[in-house]
């Protein structure tokens, strides 16, 4: 079998045209291991969010589509679900997307003193996130960034 990397890529190529044709965005794929099966996971999302209706009908052209293409010479199972509420932030324009609301930023070590940051987001600007907690505003590099997630008040 190909690197789960290598089949993430072909993948992300093959199905992103597809999706944004049903103004669908793929936000996030991952290839794990679950027993002596591999999972292929879609996370998708569009504006106003997804509705399970909408997964299953991703699921199914996806499905064919990699079907026809046999891209992964292994048994899998595909896994089309909606990135919840605690959603990854992965491409620049998220930071955008989501200004005002509560996230989760970890940076990667060796980036600063700190590592953890958790505030309202604020945006992006030159290639810096921008994000308040209490009264004070940290800009981290995007580079910096090793995971960032919204988050919820609870």
């Amino acid at each position: 079998m190909h690197k789960p990397v290598e089949i993430i890529a072909q993948v992300e190529d093959l199905v992103a045209p597809l999706l944004q044709a049903q103004e669908v965005e793929l936000v996030e794929t991952e290839m794990v291991r679950a027993g002596r099966r591999w999972v292929l996971r879609l996370f998708v999302d569009k504006p106003g969010g997804i509705s399970l209706d909408e997964c299953a009908r991703v699921s199914q052209v996806v499905g064919e589509l990699l079907d026809v293409h046999d891209l992964i010479d292994q048994a899998y199972t595909l896994e089309v679900s909606s990135p919840g509420l605690t959603r990854a932030l992965k491409k620049p324009a998220d930071y955008q997307r989501y200004v005002g609301r509560l996230a989760r930023i970890t940076t990667r070590a060796g980036a600063g003193e700190r590592q953890i940051f958790r505030g309202e987001l604020l945006g992006l600007e030159d290639d810096r996130v921008k994000l308040k907690e209490g009264d004070q505003i940290y800009q981290i590099l995007l580079d910096d960034i090793a995971r960032a997630r919204l988050d919820i008040d609870f």
